[in-house]
C-alpha cells in the first residue's frame, strides 16, 4: 500500500514537472530583439553600426542580440560619440564626451607653386605667386581644413599638413582640350618623397594669371579620381588661382560664395572610386560620370556645402529606399586612411 502511494506521488510529480516544462517551453517568448533608448549630452543623427538610421535623439532602436555600435553626430559642436555593446537586454544609453573616439589622422602634403611655365596664345611665358600669396592660398586651404574637412566627419579625423613650396618653374601640360594642367609627374620629380604609404592627399595651388601671361582653362580645380590606380596611390588635386589684384579679396570672395573647393576636389579623390572598392554604399553617379557630382540628382543645390556635409556624414538619402542613407559616415572614416590601404594594397 505505501509502495503503491510512493508511485502514485511520483508520477504526480513528473506530471507536474512535465506540464510546468511545457508551459514554459510553449508560453515563454523568445526575444528576437531588444529596445535601445539613445540620448545624448547634445542633439544629433543616431547612427547604428556605422549606418545612419534616420533618426535624431533622443531615439528608440531595435535590435537583435549582440554586439552592436551606436553613435550620435552631434549638430552643434560635430562632435562623434559612440559606444560597443554586446546586447541582450532592453537598455537605456546616454552618450556624451566620454564616448568620444580618438580621431584618425589623415596626412595631407600642401605644395605651393612659385612659378610655372608654358606654352600660352600669347607664346611661351611664366607667370608667379610670391611668397604672400602663397601663404594666403595656405591659409585659405587650412580655413577649408577645420571648417570641412574635419567637421563635415563630426571630427572623427584629424589632418596633419605639411607644406612645401616650390622655387624652381614647373612645367604645364597641355591636354588636346586646350587644357592646362600640372601633372602629378611634373611634383613628383621635384618632391620625390610622394610616394604609397606616405601621405593621404597631396594639394597643389598654382597661378593661373600673371599680367600677360595667362593659362586659363574651363576648370578651377582637378582631382584624379582612382588614387589606388595611380603609382603614387596618394590623392592628388591640384587648385589653379587667379589672384588678381588682390589675392585676399579673391579669397574672400570664395568663402563668401563658393567655399567648398577644396573639399569638393578631395571628395573626387576618395568618393568616386576608393569608398566603392572598400564596400561602402555610395550615392549614384551623375550624368557626366561622376558621382560627387550627382548633386542635383539628390536634391541639393550649389553651393552644395549640405551636399558635401552629408556625402561625408553617410545622409543622403538613398532615392530607391527612402530608409537607407549613402556616404562614407564617421565609423568609416575612423578606420584606416588611405595611405594605410595604399600600403597594405
Amino acid at each position: 500500500m505505501n509502495m503503491l502511494r510512493y508511485v502514485k506521488a511520483l508520477m504526480l510529480f513528473c506530471f507536474i514537472g512535465f506540464l510546468s516544462f511545457c508551459s514554459s517551453s510553449d508560453g515563454g517568448k523568445v526575444r528576437n530583439s531588444y529596445t535601445i533608448k539613445i540620448t545624448a549630452e547634445e542633439k544629433g543623427v543616431v547612427y547604428l553600426n556605422g549606418k545612419n538610421t534616420g533618426n535624431m535623439t533622443p531615439a528608440e532602436l531595435n535590435v537583435g542580440k549582440g554586439e552592436h555600435v551606436f553613435g550620435v553626430g552631434t549638430d552643434g559642436s560635430n562632435q562623434y560619440f559612440r559606444r560597443e555593446i554586446d546586447v541582450d537586454e532592453d537598455a537605456e544609453i546616454f552618450l556624451s564626451t566620454k564616448d568620444q573616439p580618438d580621431p584618425k589622422v589623415w596626412k595631407a602634403l600642401w605644395v605651393g607653386v612659385h612659378e610655372v611655365k608654358g606654352s600660352s596664345p600669347n607664346g611661351v611665358c611664366s607667370s608667379h605667386f610670391s611668397k604672400e600669396e602663397l601663404n594666403a592660398g595656405y591659409e585659405f586651404f587650412m580655413w577649408s581644413i577645420e571648417n570641412h574637412f574635419e567637421s563635415f566627419t563630426y571630427n572623427t579625423v584629424k589632418w596633419d599638413v605639411e607644406r612645401k613650396d616650390i622655387q624652381l618653374p614647373v612645367r604645364l601640360h597641355k591636354a588636346s582640350n586646350t587644357w592646362f594642367t600640372l601633372e602629378p609627374n611634373s611634383i613628383t620629380e621635384l618632391i620625390p618623397d610622394i610616394k604609397p604609404g606616405e601621405y593621404d592627399a597631396v594639394f597643389v595651388f598654382w597661378p593661373e594669371q600673371d599680367g600677360d601671361c595667362s593659362f586659363e582653362s574651363s576648370y578651377f580645380g582637378l582631382a584624379w579620381t582612382d588614387p589606388m590606380n595611380d603609382p603614387i596611390k596618394t590623392g592628388y588635386i591640384t587648385i589653379k588661382f587667379d589672384a588678381g589684384s588682390d589675392i585676399n579679396e579673391k579669397i574672400a570672395w570664395y568663402k563668401n560664395n563658393d567655399p567648398g573647393v577644396w573639399v569638393h576636389e578631395w571628395l573626387h579623390t576618395v568618393g568616386e572610386n576608393y569608398y566603392q572598392d572598400l564596400g561602402v554604399s555610395m550615392p549614384e553617379k551623375g550624368d557626366d560620370g561622376l558621382v560627387l557630382h550627382a548633386a542635383e540628382k539628390y536634391g541639393y543645390s550649389y553651393p552644395w556645402m549640405d551636399w558635401y556635409k552629408e556625402f561625408m556624414g553617410g545622409q543622403v538619402r538613398d532615392q530607391k529606399n527612402g530608409s537607407l542613407f549613402l556616404g562614407i559616415g564617421p565609423e568609416t572614416f575612423l578606420k584606416k586612411s588611405l595611405r594605410e590601404v595604399a600600403v597594405v594594397d
